[in-house]
């Protein structure tokens, strides 16, 4: 806990069980906007090997978001993906660009998660809004009418404290508790599949699989190797139907199995273990108070490396919504909002995904398959939710420099942005430029180049864009830009719906 036991605060605005990468993000973006939030995981030092090892251009904007600008630095950036039958046929391929995207980063990179997750507890650990509730196991959670009644027992003492909150979210992962008092079961998308990982950290280089880009052999054992950042690779071998995972337990065999690629003095064993996937989506992320995230929301097979990726996406979309519910600058409607976005948005992710762990299965059992060429794995828009119809509504907009190379999320920060022409944002009325500083919107007159064109590709000359960096409206003209700012406030209030 971040305080002593005896000064702990035992009330809170959000109470986040889990963590994860999830739950530390959501902390960390509730706190700059100064909420008062407890994060509660029974284990107290993070996981010292890393469970996902991929992120990607609009998750790393959202690390800038918080104050992690330039940490991709350190990153190493991935050049493709590669799926082979097991005669050799090419069956996906997927190119990375190597070039900043409109998000500001490049496409893809490998990185370490321990790393980031430390970095996110430690910058809670020094924050005067939160605390850490580390060793500590939430066993029970009620609501009563406007609060929530959490009661956490601590794993080494058995002290137990109850923990009075606003609203309670549960990022504890695919195996969550909360999810039993929010949803209505799991949606199957049949993706499930079994998989031994073994991640190494290299004493050298592998000469024989690529270097920055993942490669992925199907066969009688399919196999997977992901280089990743700080000199580790993750080997992952899919176990087919009814495989006995128990003699990947006994080193010999996973040194056999890496023989080929390293030698056996030539590495240290990260870790190695039986990881069961699933293509799962939740029906139901709200009930009341309660709320779920991340892996208690969603889970995919690994091939597109968007499972954590998604639960990043899940914190920014929330965490502004709770922020402003809690400020009474929003109903508590507007969280509903949460899941008809996000939901739509990760269940494409986990069906393509699902898709390609079938294809490697079906290719590992001997059946015919067909090569299925190039990876699309554009930035998908929201599903209904917030916003005004138009083309722009719901998609991720970009990020661009302006002259002196500056993004534009350094100067916007975690609030709304509103960017067009001078003219447009300087003709508007004095009631709407007091609307926007009542959302703590950033306005950005002739912000870049970039951002002008993305606007006149869209027949717009404005836009109203979230928190989240998604667009709520894209206009022409400065009535069209008042009347957007007024249905935003709008909607935010309960006063008007958002689109179907």
């Amino acid at each position: 806990m971040a305080r002593n036991e005896g000064n702990a605060r035992d009330n809170y605005d959000v109470v986040i069980v889990g963590a994860g990468t999830t739950g530390l993000a959501l902390a960390n973006l509730l706190d700059r906007r100064g909420m008062r939030v407890a994060v509660i995981d029974p284990i107290v030092i993070p996981c010292h090997h890393p469970r996902g090892a991929h992120i990607d251009d609009e998750c790393v904007r959202l690390l800038q978001t918080l104050g992690m600008g330039g940490v991709e630095k350190t990153y190493m950036a991935q050049t493709g993906l590669e799926i082979f039958s097991p005669e050799g046929e090419r069956l996906v391929n997927w190119d990375v660009p190597a070039h900043e995207t409109d998000q500001g980063y490049q496409l893809d990179y490998q990185f370490f998660q321990p790393d980031l997750e430390a970095t996110l507890r430690g910058r809670l650990a020094a924050s005067r809004h939160a605390d850490l509730w580390l060793g500590w196991k939430a066993t029970e959670v009620r609501q009563d009418g406007d609060s929530t009644l959490l009661t956490a027992r601590h794993r080494r003492n058995g002290s137990v404290r109850t923990i009075t909150s606003a609203w309670v979210v549960g990022c504890d992962g695919a195996n969550s508790r909360l999810r039993e008092h929010v949803s209505d079961g799991m949606r199957d998308l049949e993706g499930s599949q079994r998989s031994v990982i073994v991640d190494v950290h290299k004493f050298v280089p592998i000469t024989a699989l690529p270097a920055t880009s993942t490669y992925i052999r199907s066969g009688a054992l399919p196999f997977t190797h992901q280089p990743a950042a700080n000199g580790i690779s993750r080997f992952q071998f899919m176990l087919i139907g009814d495989d006995d995972p128990t003699p990947f337990e006994d080193p010999e065999v996973i040194y056999d199995l890496l023989a080929p690629y390293l030698a056996p003095d030539s590495y240290r064993i990260l870790r190695t273990d039986v990881y069961d996937w699933h293509a799962r989506l939740a029906r139901g992320w709200r009930s009341g108070r309660l709320l779920i995230a991340g892996d208690a929301a969603h889970q995919m097979p690994p091939l597109l490396g968007q499972g954590m990726c998604s639960g990043l996406r899940d914190a920014a979309n929330l965490a502004w919504k709770l922020a402003a519910v809690v400020r009474g600058a929003a109903t508590a409607d507007l969280l509903d909002t949460y899941e008809s976005e996000r939901a739509p948005h990760v269940e494409d992710l986990i069906t393509e995904s699902a898709r390609q762990s079938r294809m490697i299965a079906a290719a590992g059992r001997g059946e015919p398959i067909a090569a299925t060429g190039v990876v699309d794995r554009r930035h998908g828009p929201l599903g209904p939710g917030l916003g005004l119809a138009h083309p722009l509504r719901g998609t991720l907009s970009p990020q661009p420099r302006d002259t002196g190379g500056t993004l534009m999320d350094d100067l916007v920060g975690y609030e709304f942005a509103v960017l067009g022409s001078t003219r447009v944002l300087d003709a508007v009325d004095t009631a709407t430029r007091e609307r926007w500083a009542r959302l703590g919107a950033v306005t950005l007159p002739d912000f870049a180049p970039r951002a002008t064109r993305w606007l006149a590709d869209a027949g717009a000359d404005a836009a109203i864009v979230r928190p989240d960096r998604y667009v709520f409206a894209a206009t022409a003209g400065a009535d069209a830009l008042a009347s957007a700012t007024t249905e935003l406030i709008d909607q935010l209030t309960g006063k008007a719906v958002g689109v179907a």
